[in-house]
């Protein structure tokens, strides 16, 4: 072998173990902006550093636990870049070095090393004062023991002695309390010093992104790395205040966002969106609709029938089973035998609201609130009352043409006349006409129900039972100003043809022959009293229970 060839041989042996050593190169993600669904967030970062030539290994730290790794992209600014693979992790073996740039952190260690100082300076001090008093010691013996010292001398040697030690043993005192004082300051600093490096160090998620890359040029690089995160959600709240019932409402929108990552979001970009992340983005197949059926025969014979098949025992359901929604407001009389959910932008999917301000939220699954956007919405004001629920009169907020106003269902906090009310839920998702809000009870009002005694009865015939129901509803007011009060009450209704039921007296209100409700629309003056009578005559066989009459 040639020396040339055995010297480009070793300079080749040489550059390869020099690039196989090479360190990973290590930088930290910073979230920039999260777009945040009802359930989880798309959080997007970025991340530089300066890269040599050749291949290099990036590990990017700052990532989330709780990332969903199939939807990681990263993004390079850098076309003589190429990630050749990348994974997540959340166990790297090496740590990531404090940034002793933080000037929290240099200003503490800047003030370590002064105290330091301050203190080799005090046992220097120290161990000069106690070499002097022990040279003045020493010298005080020489001289005292000499024979051509006379009383004088003496007298002025003892004078300068006594002098010269007080200074000197007083000035070790002060030095002594300067170093335990400094020696406290130290032991502070360095304790402020560790508090700091871990409140950063906890600032940074454990999960890092190890990228394999391949460059043709040295330089800076810098990665968009965007990714789904879990363990994240946001929810509507609202604020509705009234002044009086002749204002429109001031509605503001609220979020309350919540986040448990494992990384903080400082002076982060939001966009709350109203929806979840698609992550099932396959549209349903649609398969042929066949009808099976089953002859009477087989039908009684699975439910029991005489002529059935023997151990066969079937349980047919009741109607209050197969009834999953019934209006509150109605009443079914049934008998059974004795005997037998700024700015706003919208697209086809979703509702998105950006906030313009950055927000800093931390990973510490408390709950932050922030304000979206606030409107004025013209609304008209009724009093609503059901006395056979409540004996309440609730103020109404009726709002026409609501769709227009991009309302969210959600809870809402009432704040009427500049006092707290209490809480009610806003829910657009509906059909009628107007949206109504409840923005509480006014106490102002008196509703009662009164049994008329002597126009009810219960009495027994030959083979039924007939009993007269009879009530007066009373409403007064106590406002100083007139009302328009809306009161439902309701006749009940039978599911039964053995059942009868006759409407006595309503005091004109209009019925529904459906539902059974009955319907007053009313004005009442102030300190103005009003009465309605309700009575019907329910009839059935005498062997029946009613059980909710």
């Amino acid at each position: 072998m040639t020396y040339k060839k055995f010297l480009f041989l070793l300079i080749f042996s040489v550059g390869f173990q020099m690039l196989s050593a090479q360190k990973p190169i290590f930088t930290k993600a910073k979230v920039n902006t999260a777009n945040v669904y009802r359930q989880s967030a798309e959080l997007q970062n970025s991340a530089s550093v300066t890269i040599p030539a050749g291949n290099s290994e990036i590990v990017i730290g700052n990532i989330s636990q709780e990332i969903d790794e199939k939807s990681l992209q990263i993004g390079i600014n850098n076309k003589n870049v190429t990630i050749l693979s990348s994974q997540f992790t959340d166990d790297y073996a090496t740590d990531f070095k404090l940034d002793t740039t933080n000037p929290i952190i240099k200003k503490v260690n800047d003030s370590i090393k002064l105290v330091e100082n301050a203190i080799v300076k005090s046992n220097i001090e120290l161990e000069a004062n106690n070499k002097v008093l022990e040279l003045l010691d020493k010298n005080q013996t020489v001289l005292v023991g000499s024979n051509t010292s006379t009383v004088a001398q003496l007298t002025q040697l003892a004078d300068y002695y006594t002098k010269k030690r007080i200074e000197i043993s007083t000035k070790l005192v002060a030095i002594r309390k300067d170093i335990v004082d400094l020696q406290t300051k130290l032991t502070r600093l360095k304790s402020s010093l560790k508090t700091n490096e871990q409140k950063e160090a906890e600032e940074f998620a454990s999960g890092v992104l190890v990228l394999k890359i391949m460059s043709r040029t040295a330089g800076s690089v810098r990665f968009d790395i965007n990714y789904l995160a879990n363990r994240v959600s946001w929810n509507p709240l609202y604020e509705v205040k009234g002044e009086k019932i002749s204002d429109p409402l001031d509605v503001t929108l609220k979020a309350v966002i919540n986040q448990k990552t494992g990384l903080d979001w400082k002076d982060v970009k939001l966009s709350l969106i109203n929806g979840v992340s698609s992550r099932n983005n396959t549209a349903p197949v649609v398969q042929p609709w066949f009808l099976y059926g089953q002859s009477k025969d087989e039908r009684d014979k699975l439910n029991g029938i005489p002529g059935s098949a023997p151990g066969i025992n079937v349980r047919l359901k009741s109607v209050a089973e197969y009834s999953s929604n019934v209006a509150i407001d109605e009443v079914v009389v049934q008998g059974y035998s004795a005997n037998a959910g700024f700015s706003a932008n919208s697209n086809q999917l979703n509702v998105s609201y950006d906030v313009d301000i950055p927000y800093n939220i931390l990973s510490n699954g408390q709950d932050h609130i922030i304000n979206l956007f606030q409107q004025n919405i013209p609304a008209t004001y009724e009093y609503f009352a059901a006395p056979r629920f409540s004996n309440d009169a609730f103020l109404l907020a009726k709002i026409k043409d609501f769709s227009k106003y991009g309302l969210l269902t959600a809870p809402a906090n009432i704040i009427f006349e500049n006092m707290y009310i209490g809480e009610t839920t806003i829910n657009p998702n509906q059909t009628d006409a107007e949206l109504n809000i409840t923005l509480g009870n006014d106490r102002r009002i008196s509703i009662k129900k009164e049994d008329i005694k002597d126009k009810s009865s219960d009495k027994f015939l030959s083979s039924s039972r007939e009993k007269v129901v009879t009530y007066d509803l009373i409403i007064r007011n106590n406002k100083k100003e007139s009302i328009n009060i809306e009161i439902k009450d309701g006749i009940p209704l039978s599911n039964n043809e053995a059942i009868k039921v006759e409407v006595l007296e309503t005091s004109g209100a209009k019925k529904d022959d459906e539902t059974g409700i009955l319907l007053w629309n009313l004005k009442i003056g102030a300190s103005e009293t009003k009465k309605l009578r309700v009575s019907y005559k329910v009839k059935y066989p005498k062997d029946f229970i009613l059980n909710n009459l």
